[in-house]
C-alpha cells in the first residue's frame, strides 16, 4: 500500500512539474491571448533603400505616422525585368492593416497584383495634403489611393478606415 501510494505521489509530481513549466512558457498567451497573433515589428528602411537604389530614385518614406502603428511586413521583388516593387504593411489600432506599394514600372500589374481586378477602374480624385489621388476600390471592397509621382507608381490601400489611409499617403515624403 506504501510503494502504490508513494508511486501515485510521484506521478503526480512529475505531472505538476510538466504543468507549471508549460503554464511558465505560455503564460504570455493565456494573459493576453491576443499576442499570439501579433506579427513581429519590421524594420522597413532597408527595403526604402534597396528599392531607391534600384530604382535609381528614392522611395516616397512615411513621416510622422502614429507611434501606435507598428510595421510588420516588408519585401522588395522585382515583377518583370527592370522592374522593382516595394511593399511595406502596418498593422494599425483595431486588428487593421495599411499597405504601402510602389513600383518604378508596370503600373497596371502593380495594381492587378495588390487590388485585383475590380482596381483597374479609377473611381474618383482625391486631394490628400494638397497632392492629387486617384481613388479605386480592390476585389476585396477597400479603399485604395494611387498617384504617380515621376517614375515611382505609388499605391496605398488596406483595411484600415479611410482616415488612416489617408494619413499613410499624406505621410510620404
Amino acid at each position: 500500500m506504501k510503494k502504490a501510494f508513494a508511486d501515485m505521489a510521484r506521478s503526480l509530481g512529475l505531472m505538476a512539474v510538466v504543468l507549471g513549466v508549460v503554464l511558465f512558457i505560455g503564460a504570455r498567451y493565456l494573459l493576453d491571448p491576443s499576442s499570439a497573433d501579433r506579427m513581429p515589428a519590421a524594420d522597413y528602411s532597408s527595403v526604402l533603400q534597396a528599392f531607391g537604389d534600384e530604382a535609381r530614385q528614392p522611395a516616397f518614406a512615411p513621416h510622422g505616422l502614429p507611434a501606435n502603428w507598428r510595421a510588420n511586413a516588408t519585401r522588395l521583388v522585382n515583377p518583370a525585368a527592370g522592374v522593382v516593387q516595394m511593399h511595406v504593411g502596418w498593422a494599425v489600432p483595431g486588428s487593421r492593416y495599411a499597405g504601402l506599394d510602389e513600383s518604378d514600372g508596370a503600373d497596371e500589374a502593380v495594381v492587378d497584383a495588390v487590388l485585383g481586378q475590380a482596381g483597374r477602374a479609377v473611381r474618383g480624385q482625391a486631394d490628400i495634403d494638397g497632392v492629387a489621388w486617384e481613388v479605386r476600390t480592390s476585389n476585396r471592397g477597400e479603399t485604395a489611393f494611387t498617384r504617380t509621382a515621376g517614375r515611382v507608381f505609388v499605391l496605398v490601400t488596406g483595411n484600415a478606415t479611410n482616415a488612416e489611409l489617408r494619413t499613410l499617403a499624406g505621410s510620404l515624403r
